[in-house]
This record gives structure tokens, sequence and C-alpha cells, in this order.
């Protein structure tokens, strides 16, 4: 694993190998394993939302435990990364089609300490991760391009990663997909005894979870 960049200075840094290149392959491929031993496949989860031209497939850590698990197993390499002690909110895994764009915003609470990490390309043409240099405190709407904002583009192969404070700048892909398909990991933490530590293991989502089960 090699870090490029300052994240505390400069709000994001990447990290090239944060997980071996095998293991960011397989774990596409087990996923798409296990949704066939299900009966399911990606068209299942394929959804419309305003980041995207296209659909995407959007499997969350919530649906497929194992990616809870990886979540949680990276959050003692992400709090040295940060600086802080960590504490995991949420993950999901997304498909990105041909062409495809992830219009440029910040996000919400939960996503404090953020993680792009990029699974496989069908045709290994990297697509860059856009982060903007200016920072902002709430989430805004989503737009096409940074406008005069400067920005920094980097390429990442399959295991790479960008870290970055996705409530603090802006980021996205304005750069049209160039691979007939693109997948990706997003993971996110929050700081402990922290202004968002609320939002640790997404917890408003499992108190709603578990109001329901208790009423079946």
């Amino acid at each position: 694993m090699r870090v490029e960049g300052d994240y505390r200075k400069d709000g994001y840094a990447t990290i090239r190998g944060l997980i071996p290149p095998e293991v960011a392959t397989n774990l596409f491929k087990q996923i798409q394993i296990d949704l066939a031993n299900a009966g399911q496949s990606f068209a299942n989860f394929a959804k419309s939302h305003q980041l995207s031209i296209n659909q995407t497939v959007d499997i969350s850590g919530h649906f497929y435990r194992p990616l809870t698990t990886f979540l949680w197993g990276l959050t003692p390499i992400i709090g040295e990364l940060v600086g802080a002690d960590v504490l995991p909110s949420y993950d999901y895994f997304r498909i990105y089609q041909k062409g495809d764009v992830c219009r440029i915003h910040s996000d919400r609470p939960s996503c404090e300490h953020s993680v792009s990490l990029t699974l496989a390309y069908s045709d290994n043409q990297p697509w860059a991760l856009e982060v903007g240099s200016e920072r902002v405190t709430e989430e805004g709407p989503c737009t096409d391009d940074f406008g005069d904002e400067p920005f920094s583009s980097v390429e990442m192969q399959p295991g790479d990663a960008v870290l970055y404070r996705g409530i603090n700048l802006r980021h996205g892909r304005s750069r049209p997909n160039p691979n007939g398909w693109s997948a990706h990991l997003f993971l996110f933490w929050v700081e402990r005894g922290g202004e968002f530590e609320q939002h640790a293991f997404d917890l408003q989502r499992l108190t709603s979870e578990l109001k329901r089960v208790e009423q079946l």
C-alpha cells in the first residue's frame, strides 16, 4: 500500500494498492456468483438516480453482508490514514455502464471519511475520480461540472482507492466512462466522539429496521 498526497492538509489522498488487485477482481466475481446462487443477477439491482445518466447497479452492504464485513475490516487502516478514531457507517457496491458519468456532488453526514475503491473495469480503461479544492459545509445539489473550481483527477487501477472528505469536498466523474462497465465499492466512516458519530453503523436505518422486525 502506498499513499499519495496529504489527507489532513488537502482533504483527500490516493491509496495505491489498498487491497491487492486479485482481491478486488475476485470480490467482484464473488458478488456475481453469490447473486446467481440466490437466483438473482445484477439486473435485479439496477436503479435510476440523479447522480448518473444511465441506471446503475447498486447493492448495499445491508443486503449483501460480506460488504459490511469488508467495511468493518478496513476500519483500523482508515483510522490510521485519517489520523482519527473512526467507526464504520455504511458501504455499497456499484456498477456504472459505458458512457455514464457521476455528477459532481458532496455527501451526507454519514460520509465524513469516504473511500472510492475500484474493483474492476471491463476494458481495463482507468476512469478517474475528480475531487474539488473548495471546502463546503453541507450536502449540495448535483452539477455537471466543477465550474470555475479547480479540481484534481485521480486515475485508479483495480485495488486502488481515493480517500476523501465526502462531506467537505465535491467530487464525481464528469468524463464519460470509457469501459463497457466498471465496478466500484464505496465505503464510509465517521469519527468516534465527533459531530457525526450518531451515523456510525447507520444506526438510523438499523433502528427503523429493528422496529419493523418487532412488528412482525
